[in-house]
């Protein structure tokens, strides 16, 4: 059986590959971006491995970015916008968690179609979220 934080982990991971199946129906280009923290491989490696074999099987080039600080951030919606991307895909981390305008106003900034795992995003300028609300 399969515990609750296994069980939240779980959905968690899973949140970016349906976000990706959201934003890539939005856009007839075919390049999107996912950004993840590197410092916490437990949560990221997951994630871009789920998230890299969607974009494989939607015939999607996949950007993958990765921000740890908020000068990383800055960085990371510049590289994307740099790179055409379509979209990008805002992995779960409680660095991201913690910055939400920041993110939100990245995204303005970079006219970046950007998808948050919380709807608090969308509440402070994102363009969606999957999740009603937090866990």
């Amino acid at each position: 059986m399969i515990s609750a934080t296994q069980q939240l982990l779980l959905r968690v991971r899973r949140l970016p590959l349906i976000e990706l199946r959201k934003l890539s129906t939005l856009s007839h280009r075919t390049s999107f971006a996912l950004l993840v923290n590197p410092t916490h491989p437990a949560l990221a490696e997951p994630v871009v491995r789920g998230v890299q074999a969607e974009a494989r099987t939607l015939g999607i080039e996949l950007h993958l970015l990765h921000a740890s600080s908020d000068s990383d951030l800055d960085a990371a919606f510049a590289t994307a916008a740099r790179l055409q991307a379509a979209g990008l895909v805002v992995g779960p981390d409680v660095l991201f968690n913690s910055r939400i305008e920041q993110l939100a106003s990245l995204s303005i900034r970079h006219g970046l179609p950007t998808v948050y795992q919380w709807r608090e995003f969308v509440a402070a300028g994102g363009l969606l979220s999957f999740s009603r609300g937090r866990l």
